[in-house]
């Protein structure tokens, strides 16, 4: 019984020997599983961007690997050329080739048995079998080993629909205080100033068109330009031919666009304007003035210019013009205080002064009287009348300024900078109130032989100038002539100001430019302003060209 029970045990033990070892065998534990190929998958966020998406393109993919991990992924949107990233997802600028375009996406994940270190962005290549020059489906890429890559990219069809570009006006003027559009008056020298955009990048805005008051006659300006000057080719009828000159910043374009406007003289006007992006698409059309404003174009009448930069409630420039009037001379006017209202400067000062007021200046003008109450507008002469001056022009300055002036800008520098004929002026003002019969000699009192051939001039009063006599003249300023200028005025010594006298006219050597810190009207007590103003034009030589002076 022993026996049988021992043999039992010994067959027991014989068979669990053997069964171990088949089935040890058939594990063999030290051969590993082939690599499985990792699966990758796309999205676009959100979802609705798979019917209709703009040019900016936002997408996410990931893969997933059984046995490892992603280490990066290959993309293409040509199945032509592909490109190694490390990234998970990316915004793609696709660009718009018509109204709509489609795009494909393909991409695979490549899993952590690759043995290659590839840099972002670097191409991969692939074996192209039939030589058409696409990768298509079971053509292997260049990556080791071959099976550490998905070889069925994942893809994505992207319908991208094309966005109108956008536009609006942007008339942001060089100098503080000027108005945002275009005054409801000016001469045929205008400019315009816009922003643009579009989703699909602003890039893609290939042109602008613009049109005056007939939007069937437009004239192209290339995208990169966001600045127009529009400048009348003559002023010889009504309705004239103008160029459009675009330019990248707040100056006068050096060469105009093919095409003509047709600007109307002495009558309003309208401006249109609409970007067109590389697709064909154009933005909604704007204008200005906008709905219940007017721009009205002004045909200058002559070649002299008052320029009426005078705050002061008087007759001042209405005694000029009588003066003209009487001299048979025609002139036109530019306000430049007309509904001002500080920091606010006048309505009719253009946004652009650099281009429009010295361009304006150069085109139509060679005279200009500037008659100047503060500093408020100096810079506007100091960015146009050196210009003025090297193109021949002549100019008569009167200015008077008030007891201190704006903080920070040096009044001194700007005069010298447009005149020229002085190097700067007292910073404080040598006088108080300058009472009537004040005189304003044509000599030096401290040196008779420093003199000029222009008039005395004495301040008015109540008897002479009944509307205007009684009110405040003060704060005259000492003017420091430069090199290239000589004295014609002194203000007589009084006891008021210490009897001490000082230079308050300066006209430059060659008489193109005749500078008095004084108001000329205020000064009419012997009647003889229009004397002193017809010696000044006639030294200017405007006078020589009419013949039928009244005086």
């Amino acid at each position: 019984m022993v026996k049988l029970n021992n043999l039992f045990a010994i067959l027991q033990t014989s068979f669990l020997l053997l069964f171990l070892l088949l089935t040890g065998c058939k594990q063999r534990p030290n051969e590993p599983l082939p690599n499985a190929r990792p699966e990758t998958y796309i999205s676009v966020f959100p979802d609705s961007a798979l019917n209709q998406s703009t040019s900016n393109l936002h997408l996410h993919w990931w893969g997933i690997d059984p046995d490892g991990w992603i280490k990066g992924f290959v993309f293409s949107f040509d199945r032509k050329n592909w490109f190694w990233t490390y990234r998970n997802d990316s915004i793609f600028k696709l660009t718009i080739l018509g109204q709509d375009t489609s795009y494909d996406f393909w991409i695979f994940s490549v899993d952590n048995t690759l043995s290659m270190k590839p840099e972002e962005g670097q191409g991969v290549d692939f074996v192209d079998k039939n030589s058409d020059g696409y990768w298509d489906l079971g053509e292997p890429f260049n990556l080791s080993p071959n099976d550490c890559y998905d070889d069925t990219p994942a893809t994505l069809k992207f319908p991208i629909k094309n966005t109108p570009p956008t536009v609006e006006f942007a008339m942001t003027g060089e100098f503080s205080g000027t108005r945002l559009d275009v005054p409801d008056t000016t001469f045929p020298i205008v400019s315009f100033q816009w922003i643009a955009s579009d989703i699909d990048g602003d890039n893609t805005i290939s042109e602008f068109w613009v049109a005056l008051n007939d939007t069937t006659n437009w004239v192209v300006v290339p995208g990169q330009f966001r600045f127009l000057t529009i400048v009348a080719d003559a002023i010889d009828d009504t309705v004239v031919d103008a160029s459009v000159y675009p330019s990248s910043t707040q100056i006068l374009g050096r060469v105009p666009v093919q095409g003509k406007l047709k600007m109307r003289l002495d009558a309003e006007n309208t401006f249109y304007l609409k970007a067109r992006d590389i697709a064909g698409s154009f933005s909604q059309t704007i204008k200005m003035p906008e709905e219940g404003k007017r721009w009205f174009v002004k045909k200058p009448k002559s070649d002299f210019l008052i320029v009426a930069d005078y705050g002061i409630a008087d007759n001042s420039i209405s005694f000029y013009k009588s003066v003209f009037d009487s001299l048979g001379l025609e002139y036109d006017v530019w306000d430049l205080r007309v509904g001002a209202r500080y920091p606010r400067r006048g309505i009719l000062v253009p946004p652009f002064p650099r281009v429009d007021f010295t361009e304006t200046l150069m085109k139509f003008y060679r005279y200009v009287f500037w008659v100047a109450s503060d500093e408020t507008n100096f810079d506007i002469a100091a960015v146009s009348l050196p210009r003025f001056k090297t193109k021949g022009g002549k100019v008569l300055f009167s200015f008077i300024l008030p007891q201190s002036t704006t903080p920070g800008f040096d009044v001194g520098k700007a005069i010298s900078d447009f005149s020229g004929v002085v190097d700067s002026i007292s910073s404080t003002p040598l006088t108080g109130f300058v009472p009537s019969g004040t005189k304003i000699l044509n000599y030096n009192p401290q040196d008779t032989a420093q003199r000029s051939n222009y008039p005395v001039l004495v301040r008015d009063s109540p008897s002479d100038n009944p509307i205007d006599g009684g009110k405040i003249v003060a704060f005259l300023r000492e003017l420091y002539p430069s090199i290239n200028a000589k004295p014609i005025y002194w203000v007589e010594p009084r006891t008021q100001w210490n009897n001490k006298t000082f230079t308050i006219g300066v006209e430059s050597n060659d008489k193109s430019f005749l500078l008095v810190g004084f108001p000329i009207y205020r000064f009419n007590g012997l009647k003889n302003v229009p004397d002193f103003i017809e010696d000044v034009l006639k030294n200017f030589g405007i006078l020589a060209k009419f013949s039928n002076l009244k005086r």
